[in-house]
């Protein structure tokens, strides 16, 4: 307190004991953030305010935001050909971890498109693929991680797929088509959608392309993959 004191005794007389400002600021109309008081100058009383807060720990400051690992869109299985069976039995997306480290899956969801949240304990290991899709019995005990999307599918024109992490932000997206410059053989006649370069843009058509095989390469590298 003495201490207190001692400073603000002299900083007083300096700044008058009126409060009575030294520097008038800005010189221009626009707002000063240290004019606490709003009366259009920087004074003692808005020293006197700063001051009453020395020491005070900022633990309503807001959090840095966090760095999630990106997880890809690797593969969509969006409209398989009649000969290999209905789009419920066969539709699926596939994702690629294209961290270092295996990444837990619990409270990650997929949105827009699909409304599907991880369960707990899921995850997809470094460098690996898992696929989700509306009908695991299909796809489960081929040697990767298959979860259910549960309700609904993949639209056969197209859509707007989300990834996105525990906190809600947006790891990646993809909007893929059936028109324009997109490749339209994963449409029913037989490919499944690739991707080609992860370092691509996932909403271009050209990072996109028909698997080699039928029914496209679910929980392996894909058949172009040009990275």
């Amino acid at each position: 307190m003495h201490f207190l004191l001692a400073v603000l005794f002299p900083l007083s007389c300096f700044l008058g004991l009126s409060g009575a400002p030294v520097l008038s600021w800005p010189p221009s109309s626009s707002a000063c953030e240290s004019d606490l008081n709003s009366d259009g100058v920087v004074g003692l009383s808005d020293l006197l305010v700063m001051l009453s807060h020395f020491g005070d720990h900022c633990e309503d400051a807001p959090p840095e935001p966090i760095e999630w690992p990106l997880i890809q869109f690797s593969e969509l299985h969006y409209n398989p050909s009649s000969s290999q069976g209905s789009d419920s039995e066969f539709e699926f997306l596939e994702l690629y971890n294209s961290d270092t480290a295996n990444v837990i899956l619990s409270g990650w969801t997929l949105s827009e498109g699909l409304n599907m949240s991880f369960p707990e304990g899921a995850t997809i290991a470094a460098g690996e693929f898992v696929v989700i899709t509306t009908a695991p019995l299909t796809y489960a005990g081929l040697g990767y991680p298959v979860y259910d999307w549960g309700s609904g599918g993949l639209n056969n024109s197209g859509e707007l797929i989300a990834l996105r992490a525990p906190d809600g932000s947006v790891v990646e997206s993809v909007a893929f088509s059936d028109t324009g410059e997109w490749d339209t053989a994963p449409d029913g006649q037989g490919p499944s959608l690739e991707r080609l370069f992860l370092t691509g843009d996932p909403h271009s058509a050209f990072t996109w392309s028909a698997s080699v095989s039928s029914g496209g390469t679910p929980g392996q590298a894909n058949s172009l993959w040009l990275d």
